[in-house]
C-alpha cells in the first residue's frame, strides 16, 4: 500500500500515519471489536477530505478494499469507529468552535463536548441530547450516532436538534444540508448534478414507500437503528429535512465537516431525589409511577456500578479541586453507610427543575410522598453540587466497567434496548429470564424514563464459549423487544453489532429501503464498510477483540 500512500501525499496536506503503533491505537473503540487499519489520516481542512474522497473513487477499482471510516474520540460502542482501510481522525484539526448565536451552536465535528458545556452554560444553554460519555466524546460522534442522554426524556435524540450540516458526499464535493420547503426541494431536484440526484432519488424513494416507512418507525422516544427515513419528509407540513438522514448514519453516507445544533435553555435550579431499590422486581411498578410526575431526567445504575464509582471516584474526578472532591466522596460514603455494607440493587436518580429552589423542593416532596408505600430509602440532593458525584458515576459507568472489572470485559451487544415505559412491568421479567438462562452476569444502568436500558454483560469475550452465547441471546431478545414495539438501539446505533440484525428488526422490505438509501449516497461503498446495512454477523464475529488488544486500551 505504500506506493498508494505516496500518491495520496501529493494531494493530502494532513498527517498520514502508517506506523504500527498508530494503527493499533485506532484499531478499537468502545465496542467488542478490533480492526487494524492500513493508515490513519488527519485531515487539515475540508479540501483535504474532498481530495481524499476523489482519490478513493479514482483508485477503488484497482484497490477494492479502499474505503474511509470517519472517527473522532473513538467512544462508539457498536464498532462503527474502526475500519480496515483508511481511518479519518477528525479530532486534531476539525476542532474549531464557531460560537453561539442565539440558541444555535456552530462547531466542527472533532470538538469535545467537555469544551462545549462551559460555553453553552455561559449563555444559560445546554445540549438536549448530550450522551453520558460527554467527558470523552465529541460533537461529530454525537451527530453520527444520533446520540441521546439524560435530557432526551424531554428533548429526544440528536436528530431533533440538528439545524444544518456540511457534508462531503461520494462525488468529492461539500454540500450544505438543511431543511427545505417543498418549492426549495423541487428546485434542488432539478439540478443536473450529484446533489440534485440525491434529493430526487431520496424523495422518490420515500414518496413511493411512504406508508411502509412511517409504519416502520419504532414506537419509542429514542431510536438510532436503521436510517431515519421516517423523519425526512412529512407531507402534512411540507418540509424535507435531509439532516435527519445524515444524523445517525455513522459516516456511511458521507463525511460531516461542519455542524449547527440548537441548544436548549438550562434551568436555574435543579434537585435530585435518590431512591434506593433492594429488588429489580420493584422497577416495573415504580418507573410508570415516577413518570406521572414529569421529572426532567430519570436515570439510574446498579450496585456493581455504584461500588466501582465509590472505589475509583478519584480517578474520574481529576477536574475537581481536592477539597471539592473529598467533600463529594464523603457524600457518597455517607449514602453507602446507611446500608451497613450492603448496597442497594438499583439507585434511581430522579431530577426536577424549576425557576426557584422552592419550586424544585415542592416537586421532589410530592414524588417522595408518592413513593412511601414502597418503603424505599430515599435521599434528597437539593442542588447541582450535592448531586454531582452521582451524575459523575452514572456518566462514567461504562468506562468504570471497561477498566476496573478484573478477568471479564464489559461486552456491549444487548446494551441499548428501548421499549415504552408502560410495558416495563411485563417486559423486564421476561428479559431477565433470558439473561439468567444464558448465565450472563450483567450490569444495568440507563435512562429509565425513556425505557432505555444499558444492560452490559461482563464476559470473557475472547472465550469461544462466551462468544457462542452472542447469537442465541440476540435471537431470543429481538422478538421480545419487537413484541412491545421497541428497538434494539435507543442511542448507540447499529455499527457492526446490530447492523446484521436490521432485517430481523425491520423486516426484509424495510431493510431493502435502507440498503437502497446507502447505495443512493454511496454507490461504490467507499464510506465505512461493514457497518449498518453493509454489516454481516460473520465479519463481525471474525473481528472480536483479543486479550492483547484489550490490554492495549487500558
Amino acid at each position: 500500500m505504500e506506493p498508494l500512500f505516496n500518491n495520496l501525499r501529493r494531494v493530502f496536506k494532513g498527517g498520514i500515519l502508517t506506523h504500527r503503533e498508530d494503527r493499533i491505537e485506532h484499531s478499537h473503540d468502545a465496542s467488542i471489536y478490533e480492526i487494524i487499519p492500513e493508515a490513519v489520516l488527519e485531515p487539515k481542512d475540508t479540501e483535504d477530505i474532498q481530495q481524499l474522497v476523489s482519490f478513493v473513487n479514482e483508485h477503488k477499482i484497482d484497490h477494492p478494499s479502499l474505503s474511509i471510516t470517519t472517527r473522532s474520540a473513538g467512544t462508539d460502542m457498536s464498532g462503527a469507529a474502526i475500519g480496515n482501510s483508511l481511518v479519518l481522525n477528525m479530532t486534531k484539526y476539525f476542532s474549531h468552535i464557531g460560537g453561539v448565536s442565539g440558541t444555535i451552536l456552530h462547531t466542527q465535528p472533532g470538538v469535545f463536548l467537555r469544551d462545549i458545556d462551559p460555553l453553552l452554560a455561559s449563555h444559560n444553554l445546554m445540549l438536549g441530547s448530550a450522551p453520558a460519555s460527554r467527558a470523552i466524546s465529541t460533537i461529530g460522534g454525537m451527530v453520527g450516532n444520533n446520540a441521546g442522554g439524560e435530557q432526551s426524556l424531554r428533548f429526544g435524540n440528536t436528530e431533533r436538534s440538528v439545524r444544518e450540516l456540511k457534508v462531503v458526499f461520494a462525488d468529492g464535493n461539500e454540500y450544505t444540508v438543511k431543511p427545505l420547503h417543498k418549492k426549495e426541494l423541487e428546485k434542488k431536484m432539478r439540478q443536473k448534478n450529484f446533489e440534485g440526484s440525491l434529493y430526487k432519488e431520496v424523495y422518490e424513494l420515500i414518496e413511493k414507500h411512504y406508508d411502509l416507512i412511517h409504519n416502520a418507525r419504532p414506537h419509542v422516544n429514542k431510536n438510532s437503528m436503521g436510517y431515519n427515513l421516517w423523519s425526512v419528509w412529512d407531507r402534512e407540513i411540507g418540509i424535507f429535512d435531509m439532516t435527519r438522514l445524515i444524523t445517525g448514519s455513522q459516516g456511511t453516507l458521507g463525511i460531516i465537516t461542519d455542524i449547527k445544533l440548537e441548544a436548549v435553555p438550562k434551568a436555574p435550579h435543579t434537585g435530585l431525589l435518590l431512591a434506593y431499590l433492594t429488588s429489580f422486581h420493584q422497577l416495573g411498578e415504580i418507573i410508570p409511577l415516577v413518570m406521572k410526575y414529569k421529572p426532567a431526567t430519570f436515570e439510574g445504575f446498579d450496585d456493581i456500578t455504584f461500588k466501582l464509582g465509590i472505589q475509583h471516584f478519584r480517578s474520574f474526578s481529576k477536574q475537581l479541586g481536592i477539597k471539592e472532591m473529598l467533600k463529594q466522596q464523603a457524600w457518597l460514603l455517607g449514602s453507602v453507610a446507611r446500608f451497613k455494607g450492603h448496597l442497594p440493587n438499583i439507585l434511581l436518580m430522579i431530577e426536577f427543575e424549576g425557576k426557584t429552589k422552592a419550586e424544585v423542593y415542592r416537586k421532589i416532596a410530592t414524588l417522595h410522598d408518592a413513593l412511601k408505600p414502597f418503603h424505599l430509602k430515599m435521599d434528597v440532593e437539593g442542588d447541582e453540587a450535592s448531586s454531582a458525584p452521582f451524575w459523575q458515576i452514572r456518566r462514567a459507568s461504562l468506562s468504570l466497567l471497561r477498566t476496573r472489572v478484573k478477568h471479564t470485559y464489559a461486552s456491549p451487544f444487548i446494551d441499548d434496548m428501548t421499549v415504552q415505559p408502560k410495558y416495563l412491568p411485563e417486559f423486564l421479567p421476561q428479559l431477565r429470564r433470558i439473561i439468567r438462562k444464558y448465565k450472563l452476569p450483567a450490569t444495568l444502568s440507563g435512562h429509565f424514563g425513556d425505557g432505555n436500558f444499558h444492560i452490559v454483560p461482563l464476559m470473557n469475550i475472547e472465550s469461544k464459549r462466551d462468544q457462542a452465547k452472542l447469537e442465541p441471546v440476540m435471537r431470543e431478545i429481538i422478538p421480545l423487544v419487537l413484541q412491545y414495539g421497541g428497538t434494539m438501539a435507543g442511542e448507540h446505533n447499529d455499527g457492526m453489532v446490530r447492523g446484521p440484525w436490521l432485517p430481523a428488526v425491520f423486516g426484509d422490505d424495510m431493510f431493502a429501503l435502507f440498503k437502497r438509501t446507502k447505495e443512493i449516497f454511496d454507490p461504490h461503498y467507499i464510506f465505512n464498510p461493514h457497518k449498518k446495512t453493509d454489516a454481516s454477523w460473520e465479519y463481525s464475529m471474525d473481528h472480536i477483540r483479543t486479550k492483547n488488544s484489550g490490554e492495549l486500551i487500558k
